[in-house]
């Protein structure tokens, strides 16, 4: 099974503020739909929370959660990032995706085999939630996309996707 992490990030590696997304792109929005959709999604708690409404439709949603006596409508709980890793594999799952926070992609790094990145051209002088470090030692980019422009925003931005050497 393969192990994909899927993150916009800006400068400096900021992925989100006070529990949100720092940008909401419709074509970043749509790739995201579009890569996870029949798969699994796995989360930490703070981003399932952040979910507008609730679990993602059309995706095995599990939730990384330390508290035995949490429960997270529409989603299963995992005790860690690799407990997750391990009951999507054992349904048989052919990629699941890392969905964030900044903890559960640091947690994931590791385990990946591939990275779906937005790379947004911005700054986030206010961010409090960051993308982890990514050793280009370790990784090969094998698709690129862009640069695009959002009419709505004004931002620019790239898909990439980085693969495991």
């Amino acid at each position: 099974m393969n192990v994909s992490i899927i993150a916009a990030v800006a400068r400096h590696n900021a992925i989100g503020r006070n529990g949100d997304l720092l940008f909401h792109l419709s074509p970043d929005l749509k790739r995201f739909k579009q890569l996870t959709s029949g798969h699994t999604v796995i989360m930490g708690r703070k981003t399932f929370e952040s979910l507008p409404k609730g679990a993602l439709p059309n995706r095995r949603n599990i939730v990384v959660s330390r508290s035995a006596d949490r429960t997270f409508e529409g989603a299963e709980r995992a005790v860690s990032v690799a407990d997750a890793i391990r009951m999507a594999s054992e349904a048989g799952e052919s990629e699941a995706f890392i969905i964030g926070g900044g903890q559960i992609y640091a947690q994931a790094l590791p385990m990946a085999d591939r990275l779906e990145l937005t790379y947004v051209e911005a700054e986030a002088p206010d961010a409090d939630t960051f993308f982890p470090e990514v050793d280009p030692s370790q990784w090969e980019e094998t698709a690129s996309d862009g640069p695009h422009l959002d009419p709505k925003s004004g931002l620019t931005y790239v898909f990439v996707c980085l693969s495991r050497k």
